[in-house]
């Protein structure tokens, strides 16, 4: 599987032409399309990220992972990478 960005297709450029069966052909693809579910909703994994972010106790004190930051300061900055990295759709 792999995931497009279905709203960048320019059908107009794949089924070129005026003619009816042009435009049947078009908007069938378009309908084919549209009619797919959505794979990866990167709003909602986000959504899912942040409340486990906030699930983090900052006010407790534990083992330090760093040596110099608490361990939950370091699972907040991991949450805070991860939503990034998902936002991006993974490009840098």
């Amino acid at each position: 599987m792999r995931l497009i960005d279905a709203d960048k297709i320019d059908f107009g450029k794949v089924f070129i032409g005026a003619s009816d069966f042009a435009k049947d052909t078009r908007e069938a693809a378009q309908d084919l399309i549209d009619s797919q579910p959505t794979a990866y909703d990167v709003d909602k994994v986000v959504e899912q990220l942040k409340e486990l972010r906030d699930m983090v106790p900052v006010n407790r004190l534990l083992d330090d992972i760093t040596k110099d930051k608490p361990k939950e300061l370091g699972q907040i900055m991991a949450y805070r990478k991860a939503i990034e990295i998902v936002k991006s759709g993974g490009i840098r």
